[in-house]
């Protein structure tokens, strides 16, 4: 096993995932105990709150506790870069560094969390921001994956010849 160059695991507490999955069991909870206390018919009973608010927890426990341990690693020593979420296994992707016609740090615009293929960029893995490393594989894909460590990537990339 290869001594590790770069290591970087981003996880998804500083974005706006994080609001999104709040929210609406905020409004529910919110809107439930008014409808409860005030005696004003809300939710037309379409569901009675007992039930109502039992799916709301089951949504948010898992939510929350697989946002609170999911990550972005990003793993790069002398033979390949490894690169995944962590989730729902520690298996990452894995390219050799003999695969990769070219890697380069890219300035992008916001291109959602998580992952998705787009064709300018190939498959993006990010989590948050707009820099990341895009790497050009001998055989055309093409994978971009986020980071926060920019200068640190930026040295790695070039020490190992990947610069374009």
């Amino acid at each position: 096993m290869d001594p590790i160059l770069y290591k970087e695991e981003q996880g998804v507490r500083r974005n706006g995932l994080w609001f999104i999955l709040l929210i609406t069991p905020a409004i529910i909870i919110t809107l439930l105990l008014y409808q409860r206390f005030s005696g004003k018919v809300i939710f037309d009973n379409t569901l009675d709150d007992i039930p109502l608010a039992i799916i709301t927890v089951s949504y948010l426990i898992p939510a929350v506790f697989s946002l609170s341990r999911i990550k972005l690693v990003t793993i790069i020593d002398a033979e390949k870069i490894s690169y995944g979420w962590n989730i729902p296994s520690d298996d990452l992707n894995e390219i050799p560094l003999a695969d990769i016609q070219a890697g380069s740090i890219v300035e992008y615009k916001f291109v959602g969390y998580g992952f998705r293929r787009t064709h300018k960029y190939g498959m993006i893995y990010n989590v948050i921001g707009n820099k990341g490393l895009q790497i050009i594989k001998k055989s055309g894909g093409k994978v971009l994956i986020g980071t926060n460590n920019v200068e640190e990537l930026q040295k790695v990339i070039k020490s190992l010849g990947l610069s374009a």
